[in-house]
């Protein structure tokens, strides 16, 4: 499954991929498997907005094996008896916490 992440200060985040074992997508849609790394800091993240055009991030290996679970409780298209059936998905970034961005409402 293809797991991309916009949560740069997530501790599961490695280069925008998600390394987390599972994940699990609240009914509201948010990624309740965030978890805040304080050693992840704004000094010491890469600002994309101001590179974008003169440095790529680094990406990291979005793939994970098939074992991984993503349990989710929203009522979207790709639920399937509180199991995400997407090919992957991909975490955007709030405030507070991440979002699933793939979710397309049932």
């Amino acid at each position: 499954m293809d797991i991309r992440c916009n949560k740069t200060n997530c501790k599961h985040n490695n280069h925008y991929a998600c390394k987390a074992k599972e994940i699990h997508v609240a009914k509201n849609t948010d990624c309740q498997t965030y978890d805040r790394d304080f050693e992840k800091s704004s000094k010491n993240l890469q600002d994309v907005s101001k590179n974008m055009f003169e440095i790529a991030p680094e990406i990291g290996d979005f793939s994970h094996d098939d074992k991984l679970c993503v349990d989710c409780y929203a009522n979207c298209i790709f639920n399937k008896n509180g199991k995400c059936n997407a090919n992957g998905i991909t975490v955007l970034e709030n405030d507070k916490i991440g979002y699933c961005g793939t979710f397309m409402e049932e």
